[in-house]
């Protein structure tokens, strides 16, 4: 059924845009987690009559209607996706998706701009692939921070020069506008991020941690990553069968869901923007458990460059060793005393980086409007 879902997705489509005759943007979704990313800049699109807005998603749940005017349009992943990315014809294509053309998904020769938006506030160098973004023609950065880097990659790799504009990292607009104060003290959220190595710290230690802070009776919120749930399938069961029956313990999978960030007193995590994020946002302390680094990119040690995450870690963070996990109670209480005395320095790793936390929207709205001018 999904394949004739993807198919009648693909031939809508195509029916829809040909009747298009004024600038033609589309969106691209690899599932409804990430809608978060893209939803701000769509809808102040969306208010621009001479555009005509497209929302296409691999993800059959991804149904909720934008507007009036878009409805998503789900071409599933596989042959039907592949097909439609092939042929696609549109003034600008605006994804998430890194490592584009390096994969089945191709650039076609009919699309003029390939537009990439950040889904994290990481670096660009350390955990995504060297050639992550070397196909796109255009990126909106979150800050002067990633332009340097990509700019530095493109001398060092001897990549293509591409358009690129400092707008801001559009989904933490998203949760500042979502914030609000219901704040539980004893509610811990614990969200280790994705790893393409087998050694990680969400398949070798996720159980463990979980099962100790509920033991030392602290709600706790696990908040997977879609790339975890996709890659590790059989120990998310494990997980869920194990602690479904604890009613302190709470499985968030829908990442449009954002009352973890607000409710919560902590982040615990190893590597992922998600700690940037919930510093900057909630201003509430994060503990960071040293395991296995989170490092795509084979060249990363050439390049010689410091990374935005690593800096907030060792600057506001609370880092634990994987072997220190039994005195997790002690860091708990250690991390809120150390972020007490960290909290000003925030604002000076914002400035420091040159990241933009405000008008993103706008930012990403003017940045387009320039490419198709």
């Amino acid at each position: 059924m999904s394949f004739f879902s993807a198919f009648y997705g693909y031939l809508t489509f195509r029916k829809l845009i040909k009747k298009k005759n004024n600038k033609k943007i589309v969106f691209f979704s690899e599932s409804k987690n990430y809608r978060n990313y893209l939803i701000n800049l769509i809808k102040i699109l969306d208010k621009d009559s001479n555009l005509s807005i497209f929302y296409i998603t691999s993800d059959i749940n991804d149904f909720d209607q934008i507007s009036n005017r878009i409805k998503p349009i789900y071409i599933g992943n596989g042959f039907c996706r592949i097909l439609l990315f092939s042929l696609i014809n549109c003034d600008i294509l605006i994804m998430t998706l890194t490592d584009l053309g390096n994969h089945e998904i191709k650039k076609s020769r009919f699309c003029k701009n390939y537009v990439y938006i950040f889904h994290s506030l990481v670096s660009t160098h350390k955990c995504y692939t060297h050639k992550a973004f070397k196909n796109y023609d255009v990126i909106l950065c979150n800050g002067e921070y990633q332009l340097k880097e990509l700019r530095y990659c493109e001398n060092f790799f001897n990549f293509n020069r591409k358009k690129i504009f400092n707008t801001g990292y559009l989904y933490l607009e998203n949760l500042v506008e979502n914030k609000s104060k219901n704040l539980q003290q004893n509610k811990i959220l614990f969200a280790p991020s994705w790893n393409k190595s087998l050694k990680n710290l969400f398949d070798d230690y996720a159980d463990k941690i979980i099962g100790s802070l509920l033991e030392k009776e602290y709600k706790t919120i696990l908040r997977t990553h879609p790339e975890t749930i996709n890659r590790s399938k059989m120990n998310l069961k494990k997980i869920k069968k194990k602690f479904s029956n604890n009613n302190n313990f709470q499985l968030n999978t829908d990442l449009q869901n954002l009352r973890p960030y607000n409710e919560s007193c902590m982040l615990i995590t190893d590597n992922g923007g998600i700690a940037l994020e919930y510093i900057i946002t909630q201003k509430k302390p994060v503990i960071y458990i040293d395991y296995v680094e989170k490092i795509h990119n084979e060249f990363f040690d050439k390049l010689g460059l410091h990374t935005i995450e690593d800096k907030f870690k060792k600057e506001i963070g609370t880092i634990i060793r994987i072997d220190q996990l039994e005195k997790i109670e002690f860091y708990i209480q250690q991390a809120k005393i150390n972020f007490s005395e960290k909290i000003n320095k925030i604002d000076e790793l914002i400035a420091q980086h040159g990241l933009i936390t405000k008008n993103q929207s706008n930012n990403s709205k003017d940045a387009i409007l320039k490419i198709l001018n």
